[in-house]
């Protein structure tokens, strides 16, 4: 579903606009929680949230169902009231400000486009319910098909149209005022793969043109680490960490953060000695091995993360490897994904680009892995 909430606002005869450092003014707002809770009875859906998203900022909300992220995006667009806390825009308060006058474009799962309508009419549709001009409308519907890749099917209907061009539609439908605020609730959800990684790239691409402020909901965690300028990781209606992707996948905060986005490796480790840059570290296993010194304690036990790409495959024993037995491997195209156990019982996810030199292991077969300092981090 999609809807354009507008209000009578010279705004839409804003230039396009991109973030900053892009040669372009940002026409995005700041938006700002403070302490924002939701309850349903005895469920906390948002307990106590804070978050700061930057004017022309691309966030997103991720994290798994029930988590929260839906409740703030419904909370920010005046679906639902508040229990406790507030929420601004450039620093006044919209709790009692109306869904209608809020201002922001709104794109949902669902297209929800006028099937008698043809595309050029469902675009221009806010406009129409905003008054403006003939002229004007025609004008900006025109930029924004041609911004969305969508000028020669103008006089289609949606029926006559893919699902995802009836996505771009929508999107198109959401950004035609030229919204400060612009909020997404998993809209790629119900394409297939191949078209929700290109209409990625054209959403990153159209972030920076128009310069909204984009909020964006999904559970995916390849779409957020694609599209974002920032992720915020949720959990049981609380922000566990707020970062850019790199950060988020590579530096994660806590355990939870480390398993939701994207796989990983989690060795537990003792702590031997630290010296600079690095730290000497052994597994369960007994396998030594270095780590990077971010997050390491100078004695104790730690959680060391290492993703599967970053594991290092050998047929036979180098220095720093560790033995392992293969429990499974599949071929997936591109890479082989790999599971292996070893000596002292920790699971291994090994993934590697296929070669015509690597043979699938079998599984009971015995390899050696390995990986270097700066392919693991030690959570915090």
């Amino acid at each position: 579903m999609i809807q354009t909430q507008t209000s009578r606002d010279p705004r839409a005869e804003a230039s396009p606009s991109g973030r900053a450092g892009r040669g372009q003014d940002i026409i995005g707002a700041q938006i700002s929680m403070r302490e924002v809770t939701k309850k349903y009875g005895a469920f906390v859906a948002a307990d106590r949230i804070s978050l700061d998203v930057e004017p022309g900022e691309f966030i997103t909300l991720l994290g798994p169902s029930g988590s929260g992220k839906t409740t703030l995006l419904n909370l920010l667009a005046g679906f639902q009231r508040i229990d406790g806390g507030d929420i601004l825009i450039d620093g006044k308060p919209i709790t009692n400000v109306p869904t209608h006058r809020r201002g922001f474009g709104m794109v949902f799962q669902s297209y929800a486009l006028f099937p008698n309508m043809t595309v050029a009419q469902n675009v221009a549709f806010p406009m129409r319910m905003a008054g403006l001009d003939r002229a004007t409308s025609d004008r900006r519907v025109a930029e924004t098909l041609e911004m969305m890749r969508l000028s020669e099917h103008a006089a289609k209907t949606p029926s006559e149209m893919s699902g995802g061009q009836q996505q771009r539609v929508a999107i198109a439908r959401a950004i035609v005022m030229r919204p400060r605020v612009v909020l997404m609730d998993e809209p790629l959800s119900a394409l297939d793969r191949r078209l929700r990684e290109s209409i990625q790239i054209e959403l990153r691409e159209l972030h920076q043109t128009i310069g909204s402020t984009i909020l964006f909901v999904t559970h995916d965690q390849s779409e957020a680490l694609t599209m974002s300028d920032r992720i915020a990781v949720l959990d049981k209606g609380h922000i566990i960490q707020v970062d850019r992707p790199l950060e988020i996948y590579r530096h994660p905060k806590s355990r939870f953060v480390a398993g939701f986005v994207g796989e990983s490796n989690l060795i537990e480790a003792e702590v031997l000695e630290r010296r600079g840059d690095t730290a000497t570290l052994r597994s369960k296993a007994g396998h030594v091995f270095q780590a990077g010194s971010r997050n390491v304690p100078s004695i104790g036990k730690v959680t060391v993360l290492i993703r599967p790409e970053r594991m290092a495959l050998h047929d036979g024993p180098q220095p720093g490897t560790a033995p392992a037995t293969v429990t499974s491997a599949l071929f997936m195209g591109e890479t082989l994904r790999i599971e292996a156990a070893m000596e002292g019982g920790e699971t291994l996810l090994i993934r590697c680009p296929d070669t015509a030199a690597r043979e699938l292991p079998a599984p009971g077969s015995k390899i050696h892995v390995g990986w270097g300092p700066q392919d693991c981090w030690v959570l915090a």
